[in-house]
């Protein structure tokens, strides 16, 4: 197993136990938590094989959905401690699914000869998608569409990786820097509170101190 697969299971971790916290604090009994948490996990990259016309990465391989219903039961009876670790080490752990989540949409959708709009939404929907549905679910509007530098990172990583094979850098090459620029950025955006514009009742809110496009 490479690196890039651990870290993959590891994405896969992170993103169903941000799934079952939710789904826990909306008080979903475990069947929920257990939806909640594999559907974070695994659904942007089943869209993206869908439209891609390529049978589900997770049918391949069971791992990934034992990795989330595990995540699940760990927050489902551990969820004190989990909240607690939540600002830190999880953090940390979804920035990498972030990142290799995006890197592996990109290097998906360039074999399959989409172009740069497929590679660029190939690796956002594989990168964020999981948490879209995920809160929609809740009952949640989708956290990427209000402020958080999140698929804006993804979409940097996205393109930075297209970039790379075009100039005729070497695919792990490419894919390496769009994952170390996703997870770069999205680990600074959190360090330093910067957020999008949005606006409010009609007025564009100002950035806070320390805020930043």
């Amino acid at each position: 197993m490479d690196l890039i697969q651990y870290l993959d299971y590891m994405g896969t971790l992170a993103f169903a136990a941000s799934g079952a916290l939710k789904a826990v604090r909306k008080n979903m009994d475990l069947f929920g938590v257990g939806v909640l948490a594999t559907v974070t996990a695994i659904g942007g990259g089943t869209i993206r094989d869908a439209l891609l016309g390529e049978r589900a990465f997770w049918l391949g391989d069971p791992a990934y959905v034992g990795l989330a219903l595990a995540a699940a039961l760990a927050v489902f009876v551990l969820f004190r401690v989990v909240v607690r670790e939540e600002a830190r080490g999880l953090l940390v752990l979804d920035a990498i699914g972030l990142g290799v989540f995006t890197a592996i949409g990109a290097a998906k959708a360039w074999h399959a000869q989409t172009g740069i709009v497929g590679v660029v939404t190939m690796a956002c929907l594989t990168g964020v998608g999981g948490g879209m549905l995920r809160d929609v679910l809740a009952g949640d509007v989708p956290a990427v569409l209000r402020e958080e530098i999140y698929a804006s990172a993804s979409l940097a990583g996205a393109l930075a990786f297209w970039v790379l094979n075009v100039a005729g850098a070497h695919e792990a090459v490419s894919a390496g820097a769009a994952a170390a620029l996703t997870i770069t950025i999205r680990l600074l955006s959190i360090r330093f509170r910067w957020r999008l514009p949005r606006r409010i009742g009609g007025r564009a809110r100002p950035p806070a101190q320390g805020d930043q496009s």
